[in-house]
């Protein structure tokens, strides 16, 4: 979910990278174009053994029962590292079969047919075979939040040892993205599944690292997979996850020797990483293909913001320019849609209003007068202090426009339950990374029960119930050139900038872009804020 402007949706994030990361800056900084089957451009032959500890935002405290798991992107680094997925992005887009062996649908593509990858095990030895999928898919068919996002699914049929075939209730065009979901529909081994009382703590995957240990908030230990399906695969013996909250603690830690790598979207940290990287101290990769967006998410199912004229005061009252400028250096790219630029969805006017304080005013004195006299907000967020600094701002904007703001601020399983409960009335987001418009139905669809602005509008259910099933690529671009149209018609959020997301580490360590895919497929497409485990090593 989230933990604020600087932390994406955790309990089941739906996006996918369209194409591979760009270059980061600074003479330190690595690049994911040109790699070769070994590891990144310039980085020599792999080699294996080592360890390396990995500075995370957050704990992912609720654990890793996947079908019911509430994973940020620190959550996800630790399920890439013991799990694998059935398919994965490469860096042209599409959605390609990884440890499937193929995805196929049928002319209508109401069926999909996986057929597996043979000799695979689980981590406890169990084949990875049709019955193991079957029982995957239909966990996360009923998991807490993450059902809804699977509620097409009519049904799921094993054919035969290695084949599962899927049916929908509609056609459904975009199916393959939902086997990855920014890599949390990993596979889990039965016993994981079957085993209710350990599942959120017993992991068991396919992954290229089997679990050691976990202390929750000091550490999570995964040790080489030895038997990993993808030969000479992974190079680390150890990865020792740590969670750093505090992002310039994490920057500190990884200058002082204390971490290997580290990854953060705080653009303060990540100047002052990559004047490190230009020195030659660390290496820097950064990534804003597929961006998520930050924004203020409005809850339209009671006041002040049932009504769309104190929705529209605070877009209005909100000078995004100054606090990108004091929050950020300037460094992120503002936004006027969810969709970042390179992403299907994107359209270059959205209709999204410019800052107005005269025009702020005049809509914040009609809600007065509707409402007593009183326009009173409640901000919500995390106790980060970049976080807590930014809704200060905020409050100090619409102070101008004669709105009156409060700041409460909570740890985030508190503000992630408060947004499924329904419990907030503004909070500041971070979500909707990139590719495949469908996979945002699940938030703004007024037939998900995890739209958590609690909208239902039906000019956006019309635009994704037609996009879903059109088969034509060229025609789905079309029916979704409407959707930040009809979002921003709608004044349900305050689109602030799109967020950049950088993974640092010490010059010794390599592989954050990870090998080439099997089979031939290219380069995997990482995502605005995870990248592949399996690929890391240290040159000694």
């Amino acid at each position: 979910m989230s933990r604020s402007a600087r932390s994406s949706f955790a309990a089941i994030v739906v996006g996918l990278a369209l194409v591979a990361a760009a270059c980061g800056g600074g003479s330190g900084s690595s690049s994911a174009g040109g790699t070769s089957p070994n590891g990144s451009k310039g980085e020599g032959p792999p080699q294996s053994g080592g360890s390396i500890t990995y500075g995370l935002g957050a704990e992912s405290s609720n654990g890793f029962c996947l079908s019911g798991a509430n994973l940020s992107p620190e959550g996800i680094q630790v399920a890439e590292s013991i799990y694998d997925t059935l398919t994965v992005p490469n860096e042209k887009g599409d959605y390609v079969p990884y440890l499937a062996k193929s995805v196929a649908p049928s002319s209508d593509y109401k069926e999909w047919v996986i057929t597996l990858r043979p000799g695979v095990l689980f981590h406890d030895g169990t084949p990875f075979d049709a019955a193991a999928v079957k029982l995957n898919l239909d966990a996360y068919r009923h998991g807490l939040l993450i059902q809804f996002a699977f509620a097409n699914i009519a049904d799921t049929t094993v054919v035969d040892p290695m084949t599962v075939k899927v049916t929908m209730k509609v056609p459904w065009v975009a199916f393959p993205a939902y086997l990855y979901f920014t890599g949390r529909i990993g596979m889990m081994a039965p016993a994981q599944i079957n085993d209710k009382a350990n599942c959120a703590t017993k992991m068991i995957g396919t992954g290229p690292f089997t679990l050691k240990d976990w202390v929750v908030n000091d550490h999570l230990t995964v040790l080489k997979n030895q038997k990993y399906w993808r030969p000479g695969l992974p190079y680390l013996d150890q990865i020792t996850f740590r969670p750093v909250v505090d992002p310039s603690q994490r920057t500190n830690g990884l200058k002082g020797g204390q971490l290997n790598i580290i990854h953060t979207d705080s653009a303060l940290q990540i100047k002052d990483l990559r004047d490190a990287a230009a020195h030659g101290q660390l290496t820097i990769f950064e990534n804003q293909k597929g961006a998520e967006v930050s924004y203020n998410m409005m809850n339209v199912s009671h006041a002040p913001f049932d009504d769309i004229t104190a929705r529209q005061a605070v877009i209005l009252a909100t000078d995004r320019v100054e606090l990108n400028n004091i929050v950020n250096g300037g460094v992120n790219t503002i936004a006027d849609q969810p969709f970042a630029p390179d992403v299907v969805g994107y359209v270059p006017d959205p209709g999204y209003p410019k800052f107005d304080l005269a025009a702020a005013k005049v809509k914040a004195d009609a809600y007065k007068a509707k409402h007593g006299g009183q326009f009173n907000v409640e901000v919500e967020t995390t106790i980060d202090p970049e976080n807590a600094r930014e809704a200060q701002l905020l409050k100090s904007q619409w102070a101008k426009a004669g709105i009156n703001a409060t700041i409460k601020q909570v740890d985030e399983a508190t503000l992630i339950s408060d947004a499924i409960g329904g419990g907030y009335q503004m909070n500041l987001w971070r979500n909707h990374q990139g590719s495949d418009p469908d996979t945002q139905w699940v938030w703004w669809h007024g037939g998900s029960a995890i739209n958590f602005q609690r909208f239902k509008d039906p000019a956006v259910d019309q635009i994704f119930d037609i996009g879903r099933s059109d088969i034509d690529p060229a025609k789905r671009k079309t029916d979704y050139d409407g959707l930040s149209k009809a979002l921003n018609a709608g004044a349900y959020d305050i689109w602030k900038w799109y967020a950049l997301w950088a993974i640092a580490s010490q010059t010794n360590v390599h592989g954050i872009t990870g090998p080439d895919l099997p089979d031939g497929g290219g380069k995997q497409g990482l995502l605005a804020s995870v990248h592949p485990m399996v690929g890391l090593w240290v040159s000694k």
